[in-house]
């Protein structure tokens, strides 16, 4: 079957990881596979099976990019999914014709490479946040427009800034009251795009949001959209993707835990996601 469809949860007992980097010490017989002997890549783990939190591990060639000589490992251990999320909203935004979209948790890695492109690509976009230092962050990285969610008048600085520059798609990773907040503050015929569940909560919508202003609401899963993108495009998103992360936007590392310590990393990342990302390294001492 197809390697990118979404597959049901993982049963325990697996190993966690998403995706990472390495050097391919072992190939099949086939062409696409035994290119890759010997080279440092990024992969993202098998739909089934264990994942990526080893010395070892065990994936399909279709889901391995070979690294150009510039870009390091850990780096390369981040590129598939959030830079390819990303570049995906900007494929979305394009074809959609967005004149401006909005982002929510927008301070995270994924946030930031956002932001960054959007500059570059000069396409208008609202971030939102959730304390002060994320929005001074955020301006430090030359954002324009940063709303903070927990100010008492967020709602109405949102709806009014959405519709003054007339956003039309807002990709949301709380979901909860959040995804709520959207569709109230976006103009007629806007979008909410829900990508991630941070809050943990069920959505709710006001229906007058659907039926008497044709809004809506629609998921983003990376697995589907990269199912259905030619090869081609992909090839040249990821060499997009490793052109940025190697000059002008690298992820920033906050800590590297061995593979004994992946619980504390985890304790320690949820505290502050702002501050960087955790790498489970083998090697980290």
């Amino acid at each position: 079957g197809d390697v990118y469809k979404r597959q049901s949860k993982k049963l325990p007992p697996v190993i966690a990881g998403f995706e990472g980097s390495g050097k391919v010490v072992a190939t099949g017989r086939d062409f696409m596979s035994a290119r890759l002997l010997g080279k440092q890549v990024a992969c993202f783990a098998p739909p089934t099976g264990n994942g990526t939190w080893a010395e070892f591990m065990l994936t399909g060639s279709k889901l391995a990019i070979p690294l150009k000589r510039q870009m390091d490992l850990e780096q390369g251990s981040m590129l598939m999914v959030n830079p390819l999320s990303v570049m995906a909203m900007l494929d979305i935004a394009r074809k959609m014709r967005c004149r401006a979209i909005a982002n929510t948790a927008a301070a995270s890695a994924l946030g930031q490479m956002l932001n960054h492109l959007c500059i570059e690509q000069n396409l208008t976009l609202v971030n939102i946040v959730r304390r002060q230092e994320q929005l001074e962050l955020l301006h430090q990285k030359g954002a324009k427009h940063v709303l903070d969610s927990s100010e008492s008048n967020f709602k109405k600085q949102m709806a009014d800034l959405f519709n003054e520059l007339k956003v039309s798609l807002a990709f949301d990773a709380i979901a909860g009251q959040s995804t709520y907040d959207l569709l109230e503050a976006l103009p007629d015929r806007g979008e909410g795009m829900v990508y991630g569940g941070l809050s943990e909560k069920p959505m709710s919508v006001h229906p007058g949001n659907l039926i008497f202003e044709g809004k809506k609401v629609t998921g983003f899963w990376l697995s589907d959209w990269v199912a259905h993108q030619p090869l081609l495009k992909l090839l040249r998103t990821f060499g997009k993707i490793q052109k940025i992360m190697t000059h002008s936007h690298k992820t920033t590392i906050s800590r590297r835990v061995t593979l004994q310590e992946p619980q504390q990393g985890l304790h320690e990342y949820l505290k502050n996601m702002t501050a960087g990302k955790v790498l489970v390294k083998p090697s980290a001492t």
